[in-house]
């Protein structure tokens, strides 16, 4: 049975549907956890945008029949809270039994599946090989550009939007790549798009790809976690890895671009938004004793000339879709771009920096990379940058448009 306050899990969202002319809202679990969806009347979504774990059954009701008008049954709200806790959509036993169980499974597995597979990119090795030679083949030329490098980079911004939005953008990045000397290994700082309970999450398991597999340098992955251990457990969010892209779609470019002997560490970042958007100043996130111990840890890698540290990134997310009430017009990309490329200036000059043009104007934008950036500018405090490219991803039938950059740093 539910609890008897019961809580909707934060990352369950709600996409409206038609079904014989009348409208509906698909429920689905943007963690990955929950295997299916579910379909609910706007009764349903009202019940559920009220299950803060403060209220009961009874508060819903009554609060309902009074905002809304006529009695609403104390039955018709219970109903709703079942379906929600049979789709593991509550935060109760029933889903942190599940959970615990899905991790237990995913931690068994020899290999981290490639879940874009088929989706995002396609599952056949050479169809797969072509595509990310065209976006490299086809890209533009650099914005700033790039002196000729002795080794690999130090440090990249890649994004991490899918191939076909993104496709100048990883062009742009993974052309510097294969014109340089491969790195012995590469950290891949990916932003977490689920909420994580601790700030980072270290996975010991190679990634599978169409390509081969990708295996993880277990000698930097082991002590990365040792460094760590006294201040975070990393193991503790270990299932965000299993549906994440941010980490998967740069193991594919990194295994076409290497072959057998790329090696990564991938590294979940969550958010830093306590330190644009609450009441921390961006200046205290360097005195984070979690966030600094993995910068040191990558600076100390990074050192030895055999590592590049990458931060999977993508900037603004804007439109309806993500909450703003202003509908996409080329007025309002360009006022976002502005705030992207003052961003970016920012990084430029520190990392504390990149977050003070955030805090400026409260995350307005929804930059999604901000943590991945933030690591990657403190672990390489005096590398000097160079933008590669600038893109906005606009997808009006969506309502949304999704910007993104690459950044070197020599």
């Amino acid at each position: 049975m539910p609890d008897a306050y019961p809580t909707l899990r934060a990352e369950i969202d709600a996409a409206p549907a038609e079904r014989e002319g009348e409208t509906y809202y698909i429920l689905h679990d943007r963690a990955g956890i929950a295997p299916s969806r579910l379909l609910v009347s706007p009764l349903g979504l009202l019940v559920a945008g009220r299950l803060d774990g403060a209220s009961s059954i009874l508060d819903i009701a009554d609060g309902l029949g009074r905002e809304y008008g006529g009695a609403v049954r104390c039955q018709d709200v219970m109903d709703v809270v079942q379906a929600l806790d049979e789709a593991l959509f509550l935060d109760g036993d029933r889903f942190q039994d599940y959970q615990a169980e899905a991790a237990r499974e995913f931690r068994a597995e020899p290999l981290r599946a490639a879940s874009c597979a088929g989706s995002v990119y396609p599952a056949d090795p050479a169809a797969l090989a072509a595509d990310l030679d065209d976006m490299i083949r086809e890209a533009p030329p650099p914005e700033e550009a790039v002196p000729a490098l002795a080794s690999f980079p130090r440090g990249m911004i890649v994004p991490h939007i899918d191939y076909h939005r993104g496709a100048a953008g990883y062009g742009q990045c993974y052309r510097v790549l294969r014109s340089t000397p491969a790195p012995e290994t590469v950290v891949v700082v990916g932003t977490a798009h689920v909420p994580m309970r601790e700030r980072f999450s270290v996975c010991e398991k190679d990634f599978d790809t169409p390509l081969g597999p990708v295996r993880v340098d277990r000698d930097l992955t082991g002590s990365i976690r040792r460094a760590l251990a006294p201040v975070v457990d990393v193991d503790r969010d270990v299932l965000a890895h299993r549906g994440e892209h941010s980490i998967e779609l740069q193991a594919v470019w990194l295994r076409h671009l290497y072959g057998d002997a790329a090696r990564i560490v991938p590294v979940l970042a969550g958010s830093v938004g306590e330190y644009i958007e609450g009441d921390r100043e961006p200046g205290d996130a360097v005195r984070d004793p979690v966030i600094r111990a993995m910068a040191d840890c990558l600076a100390g890698a990074a050192a030895t000339g055999k590592v590049m540290i990458m931060a999977s990134a993508d900037l603004s997310h804007i439109g309806p879709r993500f909450g703003d009430r202003r509908e996409i017009s080329h007025t309002f990309l360009g006022q976002v771009e502005v705030a992207d490329r003052d961003y970016l200036e920012a990084v430029a000059v520190g990392p504390v920096d990149g977050l003070e043009s955030l805090a400026s104007h409260n995350d307005l934008y929804h930059v999604c990379g901000s943590a991945s950036i933030f690591v990657l500018g403190l672990a390489l405090p005096k590398a000097r940058t160079h933008l590669l490219g600038y893109h906005q991803a606009v997808t009006p039938e969506m309502r949304q448009a999704v910007t993104f950059a690459g950044m070197v740093f020599a």
